[in-house]
């Protein structure tokens, strides 16, 4: 009431005034005073209003790049399934095998969007998976929709200046075995090396020589767990090797860690057919020779490994340098055993030289200087073997079991012989800490004799046993020790050496 009456009070002065001003017109008066009116009271009433608030777009937080893959099984089909990937952009996603702990070969990829991605699927060969591998994010900076990697710009992604990665275990339940193994050379530590096993189950990987083209005996062995696994290192005696060995795959049937060979850890099959992988390999040069007489102008040599077909050369000794070539025999490749060398007997000394030479022209005869030359090793000339043609009389033997045959006679073996006269191998019984009775005894000829069978009576066999060297002086076919067949004497003893009978242990 009181803001109208305010208003009816400022209408009627504002007519007051219009009404003196028309009057002043009228009358030509000059100057009318003009009333100041304040701003508060000609102001129109003032309505309060929000200033408004400037509107910000917000902006997303950027998604970590992530990728989450849990360890699973591996089967024949080789595919592999990763949860989810956040990916900060489009790209790949890359499976790569992991060996010895450093990344390997790529396996397997697939494309990925920006943000995230679930439930990939990818497929692989399973012989090229190790027992874990890495997932990784690549960029897709080429060609879109087309992995260029490595020979291309598809290079793995960063995410503050580190590679977006993770890594899994393979659990392998694969059906069938592998191997894989090059040729090599084995070296005089005899390490042999398999490039790739793969077994779905633990087991055993074993090394065998050759025998008439086909797997022989059993050289090395060891212990490998379920899975694959790359560059497997094992042992050797090289000098029983051939040049081609044969890597088999077993099963761990038996005792843990424990190979029974040709009893429980049988073969793995694949298709039936055992897990075999046969490889060349060449070894360092070995020639093997005992001291031994020369009988009728011929040694013999025990072994010798030749990497190819080559020669077997005698020289004489000049003042402890090989001399001039007085003989040769032919070699096969590979392994050569008991290899007999002719040679110019008047040109012979007490000490010979031995060296292996090429076969430059297989089939022809020894040709050198012109071809045949000496074999190197590693890029230089080895020292020759020697051995000497005055020895005197020796015998090795083992300890054996005496063999259970039922029957009036056992067959026990006298390792080796080496004489320079023809002699009398005798077995003979323990008395009293002495060389006792006869027991059983055979003739050998002068040179060098292997694994002498000789029979005895079971029934008179002492514990201790010996082995005496007879002079067969009399009857060639009578052994007769108690007239010309004396023993052989080293030192002016009998050359006579003891052995024990092993008692067999049953299984």
């Amino acid at each position: 009431m009181k803001r109208i009456k305010q208003l009816r009070w400022v209408w009627g002065l504002a007519l007051l005034l219009l009404a003196v001003a028309a009057c002043a017109e009228e009358n030509g008066a000059t100057a009318v005073p003009t009333l100041a009116v304040t701003a508060a009271e000609t102001a129109a009433p003032l309505i309060p209003t929000d200033v408004p608030t400037p509107i910000r777009t917000p902006v997303p937080t950027p998604a970590v790049p992530l990728i989450n893959a849990a360890d699973q099984p591996l089967t024949d089909a080789g595919a592999l399934q990763i949860a989810s990937v956040v990916s900060p952009e489009d790209g790949w996603l890359v499976l790569y095998a992991m060996p010895d702990g450093e990344l390997g070969e790529v396996l397997g990829f697939t494309a990925v969007t920006t943000g995230l991605n679930q439930n990939l699927t990818l497929t692989i060969d399973p012989q090229l998976a190790t027992p874990r591998l890495v997932a990784l994010l690549h960029n897709d900076a080429g060609e879109s929709g087309e992995f260029e990697f490595p020979d291309g710009p598809d290079v793995p992604l960063e995410w503050e200046s580190a590679q977006i990665a993770t890594s899994f275990d393979l659990d392998f339940q694969l059906s069938e075995p592998v191997i894989e193994v090059a040729e090599q050379a084995v070296r005089e530590d005899g390490v042999v090396r398999v490039a790739n096993v793969l077994l779905p189950q633990d087991g055993w990987l074993a090394i065998h020589g050759e025998v008439d083209g086909r797997i022989g005996p059993l050289l090395g062995v060891v212990p490998v767990a379920a899975g694959r696994h790359e560059d497997i290192a094992l042992t050797i005696p090289w000098r029983d090797g051939t040049p081609t060995l044969y890597a088999a795959l077993y099963a761990d049937n038996g005792e843990p860690l424990h190979f029974d060979y040709q009893a429980e850890d049988e073969p793995l099959l694949a298709g039936d057919e055992p897990v075999v992988a046969a490889f060349h390999v060449t070894f360092p040069i070995d020639i093997y020779v005992l001291d031994q007489p020369l009988v009728d102008g011929t040694f013999e040599v025990e072994r010798v490994i030749s990497n190819g077909p080559g020669w077997l050369v005698a020289y004489f000794d000049d003042n402890g340098a090989p001399g001039l070539i007085i003989g040769s025999a032919p070699l096969e490749d590979g392994l050569n055993e008991r290899v007999m060398v002719e040679v110019l007997e008047s040109a012979a000394t007490n000490v010979l030289h031995l060296r292996l030479h090429e076969d430059t022209e297989p089939g022809d005869d020894f040709d050198f200087p012109r071809v045949d030359q000496p074999v190197l090793y590693d890029g230089r000339l080895p020292g020759t073997v020697t051995f000497s043609l005055t020895p005197g009389n020796y015998l090795i033997v083992d300890d054996q079991p005496l063999p259970s045959t039922g029957t009036a006679s056992a067959v026990l073996t006298v390792v080796l012989v080496v004489v320079n006269v023809p002699t009398w191998v005798a077995i003979e019984a323990d008395e009293d800490g002495q060389r006792g009775e006869v027991l059983g005894f055979t003739a050998v000829p002068p040179g060098v004799s292997h694994d002498i069978a000789i029979s005895i009576d079971p029934t008179l066999a002492t514990d201790t046993l010996y082995v005496t060297l007879y002079l067969n002086a009399g009857e060639p076919d009578e052994f007769d020790p108690d007239g010309a067949d004396v023993p052989l004497q080293r030192n002016r003893s009998p050359i006579s050496v003891p052995f024990f009978l092993l008692v067999e242990e049953d299984e």
